[in-house]
């Protein structure tokens, strides 16, 4: 029960920060939720692996705290990054 509220949860802080952080033009609508549920999801899994009790605040605080810094590093770098190419792929198609 508590994997589908972290992946309902994780899903929700990606669409959160899809309009939160300036740039969503340059992605996808499902990639930032789609990131967030797999790192909220993947975190979790080991966080119980390592032992904290999923009934624990710590196993929350792990899962969602780095799902948040996940995505919002993800949504700051993949613009940054696409926006990067395009111009340098638009300079490589022009200048031919």
């Amino acid at each position: 029960m508590e994997l589908v509220l972290v992946v309902t949860f994780a899903g929700l802080m990606g669409l959160a920060a899809r309009y939160a952080v300036p740039g969503r033009q340059w992605h996808g609508m499902a990639l930032m939720p789609s990131l967030g549920v797999i790192i909220g999801s993947l975190s979790w899994a080991v966080a119980i692996w390592v032992g904290l009790d999923a009934r624990s605040v710590w196993a929350w605080v792990v899962a969602l705290g780095l799902t948040a810094i996940g995505v919002v590093i993800a949504a700051i770098m993949i613009p940054r990054r696409r926006e990067a190419r395009d111009t340098a792929l638009w300079t490589q198609l022009t200048k031919g």
